[in-house]
């Protein structure tokens, strides 16, 4: 196989990827790819270049879905109450993030410093053994990575409010066709403060579950978010903080091309994230309308808003 065929097709891949991973963003709209371009995509790549190239990915989608989910410590014991709002999330890269160490030549013995996907857009070129060429191509130049997720909550039972997001899109027509893009997110918050009636603060447990998939198995993750969250209310305006955990796992399956027919399918597992995850933000209890920033410290640094619907 030509080496800068497969440079070509691994910025194919990414491209694929990245537009698939930045479809949640407001819009929810992506570029048109055929199977046929998918498949060249995939074609050139081998698993350890391939983690590297995307590595950035599970650190950005980690901090950012496991975001914007509870903004509030204070669960009423009983009561309908249903909001339904837009959470748009962003985390900063960092310089680090912008490349890694990929290999070649027999053995993998030849290493170079290359971009990943977020990295610069200039591709890298170094020579290989008999006159070869190795090209490894550039990175899109990305300083953040943002999506926007609908959210509904819905409570209160015993104490307990239910939080859901979800979002299907189909990617292409029947001849055009890339798969399903899907994220899916459950979880709870359950008031402490009804079993500590004098805490000076509301104070509430959550847990929220998400997958996050695209294709036929192509890219899967699952993220798992735990929090206490406490708050305080100041007339219209409602500070809180969050104390939690995240974890984050990614998957990757494709198959390996000749050029000319599939010799075999690969799979890259990425290394489960987990993370310690810091949360401040601030909450106005406006009528029928609420909306909200925050700042987070997790596996990146991310920032929030929202905006709800509801009581």
């Amino acid at each position: 196989m030509n080496c800068r065929q497969g440079g070509a097709r691994r910025s194919a891949l990414t491209g694929i990827l990245v537009r698939a991973a930045l479809a949640l963003v407001a819009t929810l709209t992506l570029t048109q790819v055929s199977q046929a371009q998918l498949s060249a995509g995939v074609s050139g790549l081998t698993g350890k270049n391939a983690e590297g190239y995307l590595s950035p990915l599970p650190t950005a989608l980690s901090s950012t879905l496991n975001t914007s989910i509870f903004q509030t410590g204070d669960v009423p014991k009983e009561g309908l109450n249903i909001k339904f709002g837009v959470q748009l999330m962003s985390a900063q890269f960092d310089d680090a993030d912008r490349t890694y160490t990929a290999v070649y030549g027999p053995g993998d013995a030849d290493e170079a410093i290359v971009p990943t996907v977020i990295g610069d857009t200039e591709a890298v070129l170094r020579p290989g053994e008999a006159g070869t060429q190795h090209y490894f191509s550039g990175g899109f130049d990305i300083d953040d990575f943002s999506i926007a997720v609908p959210q509904l909550t819905i409570g209160n039972l015993l104490g307990t409010r239910i939080t859901a997001r979800w979002i299907a899109v189909k990617l292409g027509d029947e001849s055009e066709d890339l798969g399903d893009l899907e994220l899916l997110g459950l979880g709870a918050q359950h008031s402490i403060t009804q079993y500590i009636p004098d805490l000076p603060v509301d104070l509430a447990v959550g847990g929220f579950y998400q997958t996050f998939n695209l294709g036929d198995h192509l890219l899967e993750t699952k993220a798992l978010h735990l929090d206490v969250t406490g708050s305080k209310h100041f007339g219209l305006l409602q500070p809180y903080v969050g104390v939690g955990y995240d974890s984050f796992e990614m998957d990757l399956v494709y198959e390996l091309t000749d050029g000319i027919e599939t010799v075999d399918e690969i799979s890259v597992d990425f290394e489960k994230e987990t993370n310690l995850h810091g949360t401040v933000g601030l909450l106005a209890n406006l009528p029928v309308v609420k909306a909200h920033i925050e700042f987070n410290l997790a596996a990146a640094n991310t920032v929030a808003l929202g905006l709800s619907f509801g009581n």
